[in-house]
């Protein structure tokens, strides 16, 4: 019995460590368009812009069935415990019985107007009061409504769906491109700061060669102690920057795991590491503007605010509508006697017009005009903010490329400086600290081409998004 648990044990502990090892260690190779493939797949922003397209959809689906009339099926049942009289007298109701224009002789005239006025006060006094019972009185039946005129609210509704439904459509381009531009930026840094780790790994690699060496000549006291001490600080300093950089590695790779959607574990190679450039002579074109997703958005929001100003004027417009009802009505009792149940069906037209509410009605189609204008105020500021970003972006990826030019010719000097100075230090002509400090300079310049490459990519990416045209 104790050997099998130990082996249950071991099993479980085996799939455990197996299961952090998974984990921790994927080793996922990243390409740049993998990359910007899943960090779309994996944005919340773009899931919820699709969602909102989705609940557009529906509205517009709903705002259509306006068109259509409304059926619905009515009941009721009414038990009243106190039976209504209607008609308590006729005497007002019954016409009296006036024979004072008819020519006639005037004795027989008389006779027969105090026959017929007693005639009628009998009537008059024979009346008994009209009772009905609704003990237990129901109605049954299908009601119809049908609106014909309701001010254009029902066209400018659908008008209004529709604009929403381009609306979330352009919004799902804007969340999209912003998601490819920051997979791209993110997967870049990552890239840059990998080769900077590369970078300062070989500083630090060669200066532990030099001090292997000079505490070799130390040994035999060829140079002063001193020189191997400036070498050990330098190469203390740089210790620290290898710990630092794999730091920021390790931030950066945590951060592109999480925008790609994968486990925070994950080892991610890239695969494009080698920044192509080429000199940016691309120039936007006049109406680069009218391509992006944000101006298109502030067009939609203008038409909305239009719809809205139209829908708030629909509501003091008069309203025809056609109402139709199919029914029965029964278990009624009128004098003593149940009646049978009657059809009631009917049809009925209705007109209202809104006489007193147009004071509030002009103050509030005045509001929304107020809306409407305040929308195009902002559609122009917004419109001129996008160009001027337009030609910062144009200008900063030009500038962009001159710095990857500019870093490469240092980058060259660095080299040769960095050659000349171990010739020297070699035949005793120059000091440890020279070419220590040529050693540094070509360590800079290979950082500051790492940077002006990466730059120019994302300087890059970020004009494509200025004009509309990031796919």
């Amino acid at each position: 019995m104790k050997k099998i648990f130990n082996i249950i044990l071991f099993l479980n502990v085996s799939l455990l460590l197996f299961s952090q090892n998974t984990n921790n260690d994927t080793v996922i190779n990243l390409s740049l368009e993998q990359c910007v493939k899943m960090a779309v797949d994996n944005s919340f922003d773009l899931k919820i812009a699709e969602q909102t397209l989705q609940k557009a959809q529906a509205e517009k689906k709903a705002a259509f069935s306006q068109y259509f009339p409304k059926i619905s099926a009515n009941a009721n049942a009414t038990y009243m415990f106190k039976d209504l009289k209607v008609i308590q007298s006729i005497d007002k109701i019954l016409p009296d019985f006036d024979i004072s224009n008819v020519n006639m002789d005037a004795t027989v005239k008389e006779l027969i107007q105090n026959g017929l006025n007693e005639l009628r006060s009998q009537i008059v006094g024979a009346w008994k009061p009209i009772e009905i019972s609704l003990k237990g009185a129901f109605f049954a039946g299908i009601s119809l409504q049908q609106p014909i005129y309701v001010g254009g609210r029902i066209v400018t509704g659908n008008k209004m769906a529709k604009t929403g439904v381009e609306m979330a459509k352009e919004n799902i381009n804007l969340k999209q491109s912003e998601a490819i531009v920051e997979a791209q930026k993110m997967y870049w840094l990552y890239v840059s700061v990998r080769e900077k780790v590369k970078l300062v790994k070989s500083y630090q690699l060669l200066l532990a060669e030099l001090e292997k060496m000079l505490t070799n000549v130390v040994d035999v006291q060829m140079i002063n102690r001193n020189e191997l001490m400036k070498v050990q600080v330098q190469h203390n300093a740089v210790n620290l920057q290898v710990k630092q950089a794999q730091a920021g590695l390790e931030l950066s790779r945590m951060a592109l795991c999480q925008m790609i959607g994968v486990g925070y574990g994950s080892q991610i190679t890239p695969t494009d590491t080698i920044v192509e450039v080429s000199e940016f002579n691309e120039l936007p074109a006049n109406d680069a503007v009218k391509d992006r997703p944000e101006y298109k958005l502030m067009q939609k929001v203008i038409q909305m605010k239009e719809g809205e100003m139209h829908l708030t004027r629909g509501e003091y417009l008069p309203t025809v509508a056609l109402t139709a009802t199919y029914g029965y009505m029964g278990n009624l009792e009128i004098m003593g006697t149940k009646d049978k149940p009657h059809n009631i069906s009917n049809v009925m037209g209705v007109v209202s017009v809104p006489i007193s509410a147009w004071w509030e009605g002009s103050k509030k189609i005045k509001s929304a005009k107020t809306d409407r204008n305040i929308a195009q105020l902002e559609f122009e500021k917004n419109s001129q903010l996008m160009e001027l970003e337009i030609k910062q972006a144009t200008y900063n990826a030009v500038n962009a490329y001159e710095n990857v030019k500019n870093a490469e010719l240092a980058l060259e000097q660095a080299k040769e400086n960095l050659r000349i100075s171990t010739d020297r230090y070699s035949v005793q002509m120059e000091t440890i600290t020279d070419l220590m400090m040529a050693q540094s300079g070509w360590q800079t310049a290979y950082s500051n081409l790492i940077d002006a490459r990466i730059d120019y990519r994302i300087k890059e990416i970020e004009f494509l998004k200025a004009i509309g045209k990031l796919e």
